[in-house]
């Protein structure tokens, strides 16, 4: 099992480690274009660090390729202020020398728990058509492998294995508590939306050794798999109702909410509307507390601009750095001292 992460790295120290290659280009020397190096963005679950192989490039160029494991021999040195590895030999890793666990970020709560929760809560449901179709997709033999590994995104939000299941499992929370609310909600409906709407992420998304799109996934989305899946399970059920097939059809089109983002149908009644607005709340707020993570020790009130939201995040008070002096004062929103 790897014992050396990227994260952990410190300036002139010897490292003799796996990592994923995540990307590779031979480039010509600056000061020499006769002469070439190798240029690498290695990757473990930690976070990724630039690579540089200088001496026998060509030769050990040869020995792998982008999405390869490789265990590399090296320096961690400082350069325009960023850690870079000064390989000097590498070699290429076969697939059961390494743990996919330790390339790949991973979600903290348990998996098996999370999916034993899912079931516990389908078992319970009083719509026999519902719970036949959702008990088959949970003890699907080739499904589940994946529902239990995929990400729920490639950076959005739940960006790492297990991802999916963690979004689902609190989806179908908020959608229990808010259906007790509002009575008047299906709230059974809108729990089965949690579990169908993304679920053709686990074809669409390849999680193997990194984040990326299938080639199937990237032509057609999550939204026509999830549809597929849908269609399979209640055509093998035979008795599945026409109208609730068509809303759950709906709920899953029209998940994302609108036209530009996606959704080729608005949300056209109650549940429908309650699921896209509950995977907003759950999406973007899993976004903000990973963004708050990441900046965790970035001084100042303000973490980096936010992809997801597009926007720079104001850090809660217990997530900006204290000073030497003690706490640091509390955010002023208007530019008076506090």
């Amino acid at each position: 099992m790897k014992d050396c992460f990227i994260a952990d790295l410190s300036e002139h120290q010897t490292v003799q480690s796996e990592f994923l290659v995540r990307e590779k280009t031979l480039r010509a020397r600056r000061n020499d274009p006769s002469k070439s190096y190798l240029a690498l963005k290695l990757g473990d679950r930690t976070g990724d660090l630039e690579g540089r192989v200088w001496n026998n490039v060509e030769e050990l160029a040869r020995r792998f390729e982008v999405h390869d494991f490789i265990e590399v021999e090296g320096r961690v040195e400082v350069y325009q202020g960023s850690k870079q590895l000064s390989i000097r030999t590498l070699r290429r890793c076969e697939a059961e020398e390494v743990d996919p666990a330790d390339f790949l970020p991973c979600t903290q709560k348990d998996v098996e728990q999370m999916y034993a929760e899912i079931s516990a809560r389908i078992a319970d449901f009083r719509n026999k058509h519902l719970k036949a179709l959702l008990e088959s997709i949970l003890q699907d033999p080739e499904l589940m492998p994946r529902l239990k590994r995929a990400p729920a995104a490639m950076m959005m939000h739940h960006a790492y294995i297990g991802g999916l299941l963690e979004h689902m499992a609190s989806l179908m929370e908020l959608a229990r508590k808010i259906s007790e609310h509002y009575p008047s909600l299906d709230g059974e409906l809108i729990e089965a939306g949690t579990v169908l709407h993304d679920l053709g992420k686990v074809y669409e998304l390849d999680y193997t050794k990194s984040f990326g799109y299938s080639t199937r996934g990237r032509l057609t989305g999550h939204m026509s798999m999830a549809l597929e899946i849908l269609r399979e399970k209640t055509d093998r059920l035979g008795n599945f109702p026409q109208n609730l097939r068509t809303r759950l059809e709906h709920m899953i089109l029209s998940h994302h909410g609108e036209y530009e983002f996606g959704s080729p149908v608005l949300p056209a009644f109650p549940e429908a509307l309650v699921l896209h607005l509950l995977d907003q709340i759950d999406s973007k707020l899993q976004s903000m507390d990973a963004q708050y993570e990441r900046d965790r020790d970035m001084p100042g009130e303000w973490t980096g601009r936010n992809p997801a939201l597009a926007r720079f995040l104001l850090k809660p008070a217990d997530r900006t750095p204290k000073s030497e002096d003690g706490p640091a004062a509390e955010p002023d929103l208007f530019g008076k001292s506090s």
